[in-house]
């Protein structure tokens, strides 16, 4: 499956709208619960919007900083988001803090 950055979480909240019906997956930590789509939505607006308040409070991020990935953003089906620990120097990123994914039928 094939990822895609997406620089602003502006565009992140334009996806999410598009999420469709279904069970979709919520993973932290090891830690997994399942959610209809509405409560994805909702889980997904709370993440970009802590990572808006990342960006906005954090003065030595870099312009364009991604934490949002998403396969096929014209019909999500997955997203991995990273936290503020895999940022630095280093040729492979750390696994993603949030995993979300419609499990398949």
């Amino acid at each position: 499956m094939r990822f895609y950055g997406m620089p602003s979480e502006e565009r992140v909240l334009e996806i999410i709208e598009g999420i469709k019906d279904g069970v979709w997956i919520f993973e932290e930590e090891g830690k997994i619960q399942s959610f209809d789509a509405e409560g994805i939505k909702e889980k997904l607006r709370e993440l970009a919007n802590m990572v808006k308040g990342w960006k906005e409070q954090n003065k030595y991020l870099p312009l364009g900083t991604v934490f949002f990935f998403v396969s096929t953003p014209e019909d999500p089906q997955a997203f991995k988001v990273y936290d503020l620990s895999s940022l630095g120097c280093s040729t492979k990123l750390d696994p993603a803090r949030w995993k979300i994914y419609r499990r398949s039928s």
